[in-house]
């Protein structure tokens, strides 16, 4: 990896499919984010420059490297240096929770990542695929998280397509205990 790769602190993982580009592009402030928008599953990885504002007032950036489903087992890979991990877990694909489950407790034993904090992005969450919220977290065991790990995920409900939880999201990504990348004038 070259040196912009190393600087990448923060990765954007979860199963196929699960929503992470649509997401991740939501919070770049993309335009045609809507029920029209239809994305290609990540083969490889891409990288999202995402901007907010400190508590200071100045805008600043920060990298976002997505890593795709296909490549949970090469995962591992580009764990080195970070420190904030967004897991999005598909909330409409309750044939997918299982192994979305075993590919986060995977992460959260890795012993690279003891420190990293994590958000656990519930996706899709429309109003259509609200009721399956509660099924997505006794699958995902979330509540034996909470109580049993010190570095448990914060929980988070997101819609790309509604725009809730991107601000939320926003302020995981702000949020210190990682050096700002870039500030932007």
């Amino acid at each position: 990896m070259d040196d912009q790769e190393k600087k990448i602190s923060v990765l954007c993982l979860g199963p196929k499919g699960s929503g992470k580009t649509t997401l991740l592009k939501k919070l770049q402030d993309a335009e045609g984010i809507d029920n029209t928008y239809s994305p290609v599953s990540t083969i490889g990885t891409n990288i999202y420059d995402i901007y907010y504002l400190n508590k200071h007032g100045k805008k600043q950036m920060l990298t976002v490297r997505e890593v795709g489903g296909e490549m949970a087992p090469l995962w591992s890979n580009y764990l080195d240096g970070v420190n904030k991990i967004i897991y999005v877990v598909d909330t409409s694909n309750l044939c997918q929770i299982s192994a979305a489950a075993v590919l986060l407790y995977t992460l959260l034993a890795e012993p690279r990542l003891k420190t990293a904090k994590f958000m656990l992005v519930l996706s899709k969450m429309d109003a259509a695929y609200r009721q399956m919220r509660n099924e997505a977290l006794l699958m995902l065991q979330y509540a034996r998280l909470r109580t049993e790990l010190k570095n448990a995920p914060k929980l988070l409900e997101a819609s790309p397509l509604t725009g809730e939880g991107i601000e939320e999201l926003r302020s995981f990504l702000a949020e210190s205990k990682m050096a700002p990348q870039k500030v932007v004038m």
